[in-house]
């Protein structure tokens, strides 16, 4: 590897995270995929879901609580059949599931204070695989382009504004506190409840196709892992979108396996996501928080790098602000295959350096630069 002593004065800012992944305790029942999970309240859920990997499919109906404060998992009461596939949406004091693989229109409410479950109005959609989303304390449930609004106060549905495109299996969603939005493949919408309309929205710029897992914390939103283009290949991205700027950010590499078909809620202002499958099914558990170090924008806007050619059919050269480099104690440099597995490392001695294909090969790499406790993170193609 050539280190190059050039010093640049003009730098680019390409997605600076204080983002922390942190293991928690792993889910009390067994692993599994296509599951759901939902926040009610200060307390998460996850629960249902499914193995098929030997042929044989086996379904669950187990419903989990977790609790942050303790870091802690208790069983509740059975979701009613078994059921893999089936869609959720929580309020501020229940939460709802159905459809899915066993139940078309039929939905449940869950009263976690008496810890039952209850039928309720049937949906007028027939949905299944997908990840709906609750806005003011009013559940959506979307399949194709239709949606459906729920009101726990009513026991009713209303059909809203069809969405401008139909939304394919195993989408993604996640809501602020006035709007939801869908992924589905590259296409990327924002519903708003209160205008009943639909907007597009920058499209998705990362590997995934369908099959990860969203959610909403700190006024951004998260895509997590997924499959890319067929099940086979999974990824570990961690995608932040940014209302504001409608802007994308690829912030982080997913610490655990890479998989399909995960759960994901937050709770405050934390993240919190696990199962899934690569083949193999996964109970574990994970804790997501930004900025833990509790460092201001300010300094937040300090650490950038810039990466160009990118993509280059021979070497990406990458220059790291010269005074967020010169002003940090350790800096450091870890490149990442798109599956997760760590090529490169080493600790930086100047702020600019060349990567080149002689040393890692093509494909699509995860370059993360960083200083201190402050991390870069950036896509990289070397074809």
């Amino acid at each position: 590897m050539r280190i190059i002593f050039t010093i640049y004065v003009v730098f680019v800012c390409l997605g600076t995270t204080y983002a922390q992944w942190t293991k928690k305790a792993n889910l009390g029942g067994v692993g599994r995929h296509r599951g759901t999970g939902i926040a009610i309240g200060n307390k998460g859920y996850i629960g249902l879901g499914h193995t098929n990997g030997t042929g044989v499919n086996i379904d669950f109906k187990d419903w989990w609580q977790y609790d942050p404060a303790s870091d802690s998992w208790t069983q509740k009461a059975n979701f009613p059949v078994l059921i893999h596939g089936a869609v959720s949406f929580g309020t501020d004091t229940k939460g709802y599931v159905g459809g899915g693989s066993t139940l078309t229109s039929e939905f449940f409410e869950y009263n976690p204070v008496t810890n039952t479950w209850i039928p309720v109005a049937p949906c007028p959609l027939a949905p299944g695989d997908v990840q709906c989303f609750s806005v003011q304390n009013k559940g959506y449930v979307y399949s194709g382009n239709q949606i459906a609004e729920y009101d726990p106060a009513n026991n009713a549905w209303t059909m809203m504004a069809n969405a401008p495109i139909v939304f394919g299996t195993w989408s993604t969603s996640f809501a602020s506190n006035g709007s939801g939005y869908v992924k589905s493949g590259t296409n990327f919408y924002e519903f708003k409840p209160s205008q009943n309309t639909w907007i597009s929205r920058a499209p998705f710029p990362g590997q995934t196709s369908n099959g990860g897992a969203g959610f909403y914390r700190d006024n951004k939103g998260y895509f997590v892992c997924g499959y890319v283009g067929g099940l086979s290949v999974v990824t570990n991205e961690v995608w932040e979108y940014n209302a504001g700027q409608n802007a994308w950010n690829l912030i982080s590499i997913f610490p655990g396996t890479a998989r399909r078909f995960p759960v994901a809620f937050a709770i405050g202002d934390k993240g919190y996501f696990g199962t899934g499958t690569n083949g193999v099914n996964f109970n574990d558990f994970w804790c997501f928080n930004y900025d833990p170090l509790g460092i201001s924008d300010q300094n937040k806007d300090q650490v950038k790098f810039q990466a160009f050619p990118n993509p280059s059919t021979s070497e990406i050269r990458l220059i790291i602000d010269s005074d967020a480099f010169i002003t940090s104690t350790k800096s450091t440099l870890d490149v990442y295959t798109s599956a997760g597995d760590l090529v490169l490392t080493r600790e930086l001695n100047h702020n600019e350096l060349t990567l080149s294909k002689n040393d890692l090969g093509t494909g699509i790499f995860m370059c993360r630069i960083t200083l201190d406790h402050s991390s870069v993170v950036q896509k990289l193609i070397l074809q």
